[in-house]
Order: structure tokens, then C-alpha cells, then sequence
């Protein structure tokens, strides 16, 4: 099988739907020899932040000398993005051999009466194919969706599991309540969970459904409210912070790679599940803390593209995302001594609150121009700019590529032209920056 073989098998799996449940994964496991019970797991679930949290875990854990795994979600550019190893993601060749090897394992088990595995059990399969051949220390695993049934639920208890900010998202799959989906998501919590991190909550319903959890199964509850970290500066290069925690006060001040305020509590969270490794005997040092902190970069998550013209990109898909976007972009260009204008390239998904995320960002655009995010529940752009000149009686341009978008950017020295809403309209714009330069 060639690397191309591989990626066109695994997205000719899209066919089979997205389908809640371990019974397919658990079969597909079981034919591999059980490849997930050989690592050890650091498992984050929660609405947002888990894509962040988890680079920073990761690269920490590597730059502490540990061969470490990372197996996230969705990919901006290219699939071996989701598979890293020492945060290099995997190579078109190993990926064609595991793809080979678990093809045949879904071969056997369809043949033996099993449903189709769906594209993320068969990538699921081929990450943790990939951590036990590759003899990884630790493998830090990013869930899909909710928690309970996500095929990444597969794994054993793991070393920690992180639980960042729950928020209202998915409910027709999750629940309607923010205890319900949290119910969910903490579901990843089970026997022999090593540590519980418990990210700051905006209920303490939510709060009760995490400890209850943590407690049933006997796992120690890291509470995030207790590691969160405080601003010194900030510029585009990235934040000066500090921590209060007692674990961490030796730390002192210290460089954090990812930019904006929202990054702190993320930060936090990740410096409390490293506190959960160290307690279980596994050392790291604080040197290897402020360089992974300092290194660590999050392609797509309020990243500069170029300073001029002035471009950022933000994968902020839905409200919470939005309101950290928005906060950021506040702090960074719109309520500075000098301020920016705001040039606004916008893309949503037909099923998050794109009414919400309009609300906060309209009236804060100069100018304002649509997308269609790469994905078959995208708003098309001529439907979003037609709401948005309706709504809200600004003219707005529609573009049919991130090519053409990118052919109007602004270059003037004091506008910011933001590209913000879905990571399938975000990874286009990035690879079209990119290969357009």
C-alpha cells in the first residue's frame, strides 16, 4: 500500500458515518493484538482547549526526554499531522504500512460479521498501532467527540485524565444540559485512572459531575482553579506568565509559545496533569517545563501568519471559541494605544451558534467577507454573506476559494485581516497562504 493508497482508503471509510460506540473499535483491537493496552495514556476530553492542552502536555513530556505520542483532531493541512511522535508527525511511510496492517484487521473482523469501522476508528486503530510499535513512554490522546462511547475510550484507565472547560456543543449526540454532556465527557474517567484534572468549570453542577466521577473510581482530582496562571506581558511572539501554585511556584516566570489569555487556563490545565505524572513517579524536571512551554506552537490557533500584511488565523468553530477570539483580538489589536481595524474573513459550520459568533463579530468589523468552510454541514458563502448584509445591513463579499480571499488582503499598517470560524476553512486558508508566498 502507498502513502496515497493509505489516506484514500481511510477517507473512503467516510462513507460509514461518524457511529458512537467501542463495540467496532473493541473488535478491530482485539484482532490487532490490543495495541492500546500496551501505552500509557494521558486522555483529554472537554469542549475546548483539548487540542491545546494536549500539544502542551506532549511537547513537554518530550522536551522531559520521553518518547511521547499525540493523537489529535481534525488536521489543518495534512492527516499525519494527527499521528505525532515526539511531535514530528508520522512519516507517509509508517503510515502506509499501519494503514496496510489495520485494513486487513477491519478486512477480518467485516468478513467475521463486524460493522464497517467508520474513518476515526480506523484512524484511532492506526495511532495506537503506531505508539506500541514506535515503544512510546507516554501517549497523550485527544478524544473525538463527548467521551463515554468516542472510540479513543477503548484505552484502560489512563495515567490522567484531563477534563477542560465544558461548554454547550454536539447536543444532539452529547445531551441538552452542560451536566449531561459533562457526564459524558467525564466518562473517560474509570479504573485505574491515575489523576483527575478537573479544568475551571462555569457550574459547579458540572464541577459535581467530574469529582463524583473521579471519586467512584478512586482517582486524584487535580482542580485547575488551582494552577492557573497569571499574565505578565504579552506581545505577538508569544506571553510572559507566572504560576501560583504551590506545586509550581519554583517555576517562577516563565515563556509561554501560544498566544492569548484563553491559553493560561489551558496552560494551567496541562501543568496540573503534569503534576498527576509526577505524583505517580515518573520525574520531570522544571527546566523541561519552561521549554516545552516556551517551544510549544499550535499551527491555526490564533497564529500570526505574517505581521505584514498583518494576518491571523483562528480555528474558533464555536461560541466559547469565538468569545476567546474575540477577547484576544481586543488585547492584541483592537483596544491597544494604537488600534487596528479589523478586515474579517468568516466561515462557520451550518450546526454550531453562528448567530452567537456573528453577534460578537460584525460589530467589530471594518469590513467583512465570507467563506465556505471544506465541509459538506458548511454555511456556503453566499448564504452567510446574504444573512449578514441582512441582519446586520453591512455589505459583505463572498469568495468561492481561499486563492481569491487571499488576493484582497489589506496591507495597510494599521488593519488586522482576521480569518476566523471553522478548522476546514482555517486549514485551507493556511496551506493557501503558505504555498502562495
Amino acid at each position: 500500500m502507498t502513502p496515497e493508497e493509505a489516506k484514500a482508503y481511510i477517507q473512503s471509510r467516510g462513507v460509514f458515518g461518524s457511529v458512537l460506540g467501542l463495540d467496532t473499535i473493541g473488535r478491530l483491537m482485539q484482532q490487532l493484538d490490543h495495541p492500546e493496552r500496551s501505552i500509557k495514556c494521558i486522555h483529554v476530553a472537554g469542549t475546548n482547549g483539548k487540542g491545546s492542552t494536549a500539544h502542551m502536555i506532549s511537547t513537554v513530556l518530550t522536551e522531559a526526554g520521553y518518547t511521547t505520542g499525540l493523537y489529535t483532531s481534525p488536521a489543518l493541512i495534512d492527516f499525519n499531522e494527527r499521528i505525532c511522535l515526539n511531535d514530528v508527525p508520522i512519516s507517509d511511510t509508517d503510515l502506509a504500512d499501519m494503514t496496510e496492517r489495520v485494513k486487513k484487521a477491519a478486512d477480518a473482523i467485516v468478513a467475521d460479521g463486524a460493522a464497517e469501522p467508520t474513518c476515526f476508528e480506523l484512524e484511532t486503530a492506526i495511532a495506537f498501532l503506531y505508539f506500541r510499535e514506535k515503544q512510546v513512554d507516554f501517549a497523550v490522546i485527544e478524544v473525538g467527540l463527548g467521551g463515554r462511547l468516542d472510540a479513543t475510550n477503548i484505552i484502560p484507565g489512563p495515567k490522567c485524565a484531563v477534563i477542560t472547560k465544558i461548554s454547550k456543543d454536539h447536543t444532539q449526540y452529547l445531551g441538552d444540559t452542560l451536566e449531561k454532556i459533562a457526564a459524558e465527557k467525564a466518562a473517560i474517567i474509570k479504573y485505574g485512572t491515575g489523576g483527575v484534572v478537573m479544568a475551571p468549570q462555569s457550574s459547579e453542577k458540572v464541577r459535581d459531575v467530574i469529582r463524583k466521577q473521579a471519586w467512584h473510581f478512586g482517582s486524584r482530582l487535580y482542580d485547575g482553579e488551582q494552577y492557573k496562571l497569571e499574565q505578565i506581558s504579552a506581545d505577538l511572539d508569544g506571553q510572559t506568565v507566572i504560576s501560583h501554585s504551590l506545586v509550581y511556584h519554583p517555576l517562577g516566570q516563565f515563556k509561554l509559545g501560544l498566544l492569548g489569555r484563553h491559553q493560561l487556563e489551558n496552560a494551567g490545565n496541562a501543568l496540573a496533569a503534569l503534576v498527576a505524572i509526577m505524583d505517580q513517579k515518573y520525574p520531570l524536571s522544571f527546566e523541561a517545563i519552561r521549554r516545552g512551554m516556551a517551544k510549544v506552537k499550535l499551527p491555526g490557533r490564533f497564529e500570526i501568519l505574517s505581521k505584514s500584511p498583518m494576518v491571523l488565523i483562528d480555528g474558533a468553530h464555536n461560541l466559547d471559541g469565538i468569545q476567546s477570539f474575540v477577547q484576544n483580538l481586543d488585547d492584541y489589536f483592537l483596544k491597544t494605544k494604537k488600534p487596528y481595524k479589523l478586515n474579517l474573513y468568516f466561515g462557520m459550520l451550518a450546526d454550531k451558534d453562528v448567530d452567537g459568533a456573528l453577534k460578537l463579530l460584525i460589530p467589530r468589523a471594518a469590513r467583512v467577507s465570507t467563506l465556505t468552510p471544506d465541509n459538506e454541514r458548511a454555511v456556503d458563502a453566499e448564504t452567510m454573506a446574504e444573512k449578514i448584509e441582512k441582519e446586520y445591513g453591512q455589505k459583505v463579499t463572498a469568495f468561492d476559494s481561499p486563492e481569491a480571499a487571499l488576493d484582497t488582503l489589506d496591507s495597510s499598517d494599521d488593519v488586522v485581516n482576521a480569518f476566523v470560524g471553522s478548522l476546514y476553512m482555517i486549514g485551507s486558508v493556511r496551506q493557501a497562504f503558505f504555498e502562495n508566498k
